[in-house]
């Protein structure tokens, strides 16, 4: 029996594997499969095509796209390529269940077949690539950040494979200078007129875009502010968004809170975070590199999509 899906555990933080890390991964093992002479890359959409696009490219070889549905047939995108050996490529072996079928399709044509991922989990998978990187931790590519929203989670906990349709951005959003203005520090040396100032702001009438019914609210606000905040986002139209605020005994520094909100987001399993504090968005995104974090500049009604390292 195949083990559970790493993802389910809303606590394990991902090994996320950049567009640069994954080039990097398959030209360490492109050698071996120049030499093994492939006429043609073969990518299994949709995640293998990424990655067999590099390898077609670092190769000069033909790129061609198979399709492999959850029925199991196999069939290619486009005219069949011509007979010659090919290079199977996937971008990951999770289960092994459709690089399996894809190769042994292939292998019914008459062709001879070499398969490649860029990583495989050797705890869970049942069928290893001729050519991978194992790894036993959770990882994530960029173009699988979908694979972990509330509604993804949900499905694969039943049993059911990856579906598009939960897949779909999901938005942690800071609330103060996104949806209302941020009040300077300077006004909370009295922290009773500064906190009423606050509940009478009205909210900005522009918004970043986000599906309210995919969205959470990760603020700095204290957890004892939590009934004040919950009111106003009602008041002001969004009572439905969930609320995380910050716990009880943590410090209010810009990197205590952004470490703080990049691990909620990640709980929650956010495709996207919105931050308003250019350094906490900086920090976020050196802290959950699988995370679209985007700076709001209110001022502007606009955001600039920010990357860090750790």
């Amino acid at each position: 029996m195949t083990a559970p899906w790493k993802g389910l555990d809303t606590s394990r933080p991902p090994h996320f594997i950049s567009y640069d890390a994954a080039e990097r991964l398959l030209l360490a093992r492109l050698d071996r499969a120049a030499a093994w002479g492939p006429d043609l890359v073969a990518g299994i959409a949709r995640g293998g095509l990424v990655p067999a696009a590099m390898a077609a490219s670092q190769l000069a070889l033909p790129l061609a796209m198979l399709a492999v549905s959850r029925a199991g047939a196999v069939r290619w995108i486009g005219d069949p390529p011509p007979e010659g050996r090919v290079l199977l490529i996937d971008d990951a072996c999770s289960t092994g269940a459709t690089l399996r079928t894809a190769r042994d399709a292939l292998l019914a044509e008459g062709r001879a077949c070499l398969t490649m991922t860029v990583v495989h989990d050797p705890e869970r998978t049942s069928f290893t690539p001729d050519l991978s990187q194992p790894m036993t931790e959770l990882f994530r590519f960029p173009w699988e950040r979908g694979e972990a929203t509330p509604g993804a989670r949900a499905a694969r906990a039943t049993g059911a494979p990856p579906d598009r349709a939960t897949e779909r951005p999901f938005h942690g959003l800071d609330l103060d200078g996104v949806f209302l203005p941020d009040l300077p520090r300077a006004r909370y040396d009295d922290l009773a007129t500064a906190l009423a100032a606050r509940a009478a702001l009205p909210p900005f009438p522009r918004l970043p875009l986000f599906d309210p019914t995919r969205a959470v609210v990760i603020t700095g606000r204290p957890a004892t502010d939590r009934d004040a905040t919950a009111g106003w986002l009602a008041d002001a139209g969004h009572g439905a968004l969930p609320l995380e605020c910050r716990p009880p005994g943590l410090p209010h520094d810009a990197a205590t809170v952004a470490a703080y909100k990049a691990a909620a987001a990640t709980r929650w399993g956010c495709t996207h975070y919105v931050e308003s504090d250019a350094e906490q968005a900086v920090r976020i995104a050196a802290a959950a590199p699988q995370l679209v974090v985007t700076w709001w500049i209110a001022a502007e009604a606009r955001g600039v999509v920010i990357g860090a390292a750790g």
